[in-house]
């Protein structure tokens, strides 16, 4: 059931709205596939392997989620004491876990956010053009999405290595709707994480949050023009 804090929208004149949009703009982890349990998992099993750090969910979206990871290792690890470390190396030993995760989890607990399919297959054949800016890395999403069957709907992947300035700057948004060629106002964003909303908004789009209980409870509500708990309230 869809929801907001901003009085402004009802859920007929968002309907309406994206009925009218030409452009669509998706945030990856959390709005598209849920892999947030499994990112607090593979960060855990590095931090604990490499530092001897107990990493929590909390810790996890206070620094990392949503945003470009290597800021948020360098805050954490900074406010446990540790100041000798390679972001990169952390990186690199982060997907190495998630892949592992990824393959033992994949028909268990990995799944694309209700509703998703039908909004992808309503938006194409309506027209609409559609990319996706992540601080995720392009080979990991497409890999995802792939399996999935959903990749073919977008046209470009905008990842971490594509902007100087990741999450919450806006950036990655700017970009893609230039890439769009579109107006703001043409186009339509949906995030779920604190940084991403911070961007999508940052970048002047109206923006749609995904709610995904006991990740983002807290702050999506405050931060989103309107919120879903399902894709298919928008058709």
């Amino acid at each position: 059931m869809s929801s907001n804090m901003n009085t402004e929208y009802t859920l007929e004149n968002v309907r309406e709205r994206v009925k009218n949009s030409k452009g669509m703009l998706f945030d990856f982890d959390g709005t598209l596939v849920n892999l947030d349990k499994l990112n607090v998992d593979a960060f855990a099993l590095v931090f604990k392997e490499m530092f001897n750090l107990n990493f929590s969910r909390e810790e996890f979206m206070k620094y990392i989620s949503g945003r470009g990871s290597k800021n948020g290792l360098v805050e954490y690890l900074n406010r446990n004491g540790i100041e000798e470390f390679s972001p990169e190396e952390i990186n690199n030993q982060f997907y190495t876990h998630k892949k592992g995760l990824i393959e033992e989890q994949l028909h268990s607990e990995i799944y694309l956010l209700p509703g998703i399919v039908e909004f992808l297959k309503y938006s194409k054949e309506s027209g609409k053009r559609m990319i996706i800016v992540t601080s995720s890395r392009e080979e990991h999403v497409k890999k995802m999405l792939t399996h999935f069957k959903i990749y073919e709907y977008f046209e470009k992947v905008f990842d971490r290595f594509a902007v100087v300035r990741g999450k919450p700057d806006s950036e990655g948004y700017t970009r893609g709707v230039e890439y769009l060629g579109y107006t703001t106002d043409e186009c339509i964003a949906f995030e779920d994480s604190f940084y991403g909303l911070q961007s999508a908004k940052g970048a002047g789009l109206f923006t749609i949050g995904v709610n995904n209980p006991g990740w983002n409870d807290d702050f999506v509500y405050q931060l989103s023009d309107l919120v879903i708990d399902n894709y298919t309230e928008l058709i």
